[in-house]
């Protein structure tokens, strides 16, 4: 597990999709989207622009917005012994997405990270393959956590939509709850999902007290790690 400090470099990044389905698990008369991308789409991209063959642990913090949502049509393929069949799917996809996200691991992580979205050779996607992500800015930043149960610390405004880790929640916030995937290991070469609950939480809500992780240079702008 990472050690959570009081203070600790991070990597940021601004990443904007013109549109993309982030496909619930068991969403199958409609393909239905989160409203951000759970940890482990974000971890995946991030594990394949380094090149990982195993788990790298790391916590990332997601958040952002979209300007609206659309419904689309695709064909989808369902196979059973050796029937092909084919039918539309309605799927649900976002349209105009701006997501801020911020990764916490080891340094060298971090860099290795930072070297292989500086020097991709081929387009990324975030999502379905279809889904194309632009990075629009990747940064190293410095994170500091502050506690709000201090009286010289103020409120934070929650200004971007973003998922809260249930167990960091202080108060009372306003939000869709998810269980989200998170990572997995491999058991009997089956899948082992590791999951997180947390809070979808709507903008213009104050945090007021507890422990956050907050931009040095930007106390405006705050962080949810996932474990």
């Amino acid at each position: 597990m990472i050690k959570v400090e009081n203070r600790k470099r991070v990597l940021k990044l601004n990443i904007f999709q013109e549109s993309a389905c982030y496909k619930k698990p068991f969403s199958f008369k409609a393909a239905e989207t989160y409203p951000l991308p759970p940890y482990s789409t974000i971890k995946g991209l991030l594990h394949k622009v380094i090149a990982a063959d195993d788990y790298c642990s790391m916590r990332v913090s997601v958040q952002g917005s979209y300007e609206s949502k659309f419904n689309n049509f695709q064909t989808t393929y369902f196979y059973k012994s050796t029937d092909i069949t084919t039918m539309p799917m309605n799927v649900h996809q976002l349209f105009n997405i701006n997501l801020i996200i911020h990764v916490s691991a080891e340094e060298e992580l971090l860099k290795n990270i930072y070297n292989g979205f500086r020097n991709l050779n081929e387009a990324i996607s975030m999502g379905r393959r279809e889904d194309l992500a632009r990075i629009d800015n990747i940064e190293f930043i410095w994170a500091r956590q502050i506690d709000l149960d201090d009286d010289d610390n103020e409120a934070i405004l929650i200004k971007n939509p973003a998922y809260i880790p249930k167990d960091q929640i202080c108060g009372r916030l306003h939000g869709v709850n998810f269980r989200l995937n998170n990572w997995y290991e491999k058991i009997n070469d089956m899948r082992n999902w590791h999951k997180t609950d947390v809070l979808y939480a709507n903008t213009d809500q104050q945090i007021e007290e507890g422990l956050i992780f907050v931009e040095e240079n930007n106390l405006e702008e705050p962080m949810f790690f996932s474990d």
